[in-house]
């Protein structure tokens, strides 16, 4: 098995042969804007193994590591998140020109599939590793915390809501409108219900 060394995360299809290939890719975060979007720093670095199908088809399957700097949700101080995803893409050569992205319904979120125009020379992968990374990950995680109820990230005791105690005193104000309410019930007809008093 070939190994290819590159320092994009762009696929070179023209390179692909009648072999299978391990492509190993590298670049900066900084330089892929959909990838520092997610809060990517640093390198980045990618693994596909490359296996030719039947006709000019080929499947790669890949896997994508770095680092993340994110927000911690519980005290919003900076943290450094290591990812590692994954994800397996389908090439196929088109008679047409450009890329054309296509999603048959039956495929996992892992899944993509390409057609490939001949004048397209190489695949974009940064997209798929954005996606991949917002699906996996939270942006704006919240610690676990320790046995003393304290964020393992910044050491802060966790905010803890106090328990509504349910007070034993009824307010008076129901007490009287329960009282209007149960002298009704004795009265139902109200206080005109009695014979009709004679004329004066």
């Amino acid at each position: 098995m070939n190994t290819t060394f590159s320092r994009i995360v762009n696929l070179e299809f023209h390179t692909l042969g009648k072999d299978p290939k391990t492509l190993e890719l590298e670049a900066d975060a900084s330089e892929l804007q959909e990838l520092s979007e997610t809060g990517a720093i640093a390198k980045v670095h990618a693994r596909i193994e490359v296996t030719p199908l039947a006709g000019e088809a080929y499947l790669g399957q890949g896997e994508a590591r770095g680092i993340l700097k994110l927000d911690c949700g519980r005290c919003l101080e900076a943290l450094d998140q290591p990812f590692f995803i994954k994800f397996n893409l389908l090439m196929e050569k088109s008679t047409e020109k450009g890329l054309s992205w296509s999603d048959d319904g039956d495929q996992g979120v892992e899944d993509y599939q390409v057609k490939i125009g001949s004048d397209i020379r190489e695949i974009p992968l940064d997209s798929i590793i954005a996606e991949q990374v917002l699906l996996n990950y939270n942006l704006h995680p919240l610690p676990a915390l320790d046995a003393q109820n304290k964020c393992v990230q910044c050491g802060r005791l966790a905010f803890t809501a106090e328990e509504t105690k349910r007070a034993d005193k009824v307010d008076p104000r129901w007490a009287g409108l329960q009282g209007l309410k149960d002298s009704g019930k004795k009265d139902p007809k109200g206080p005109d219900s009695g014979e009709k008093r004679g004329k004066a």
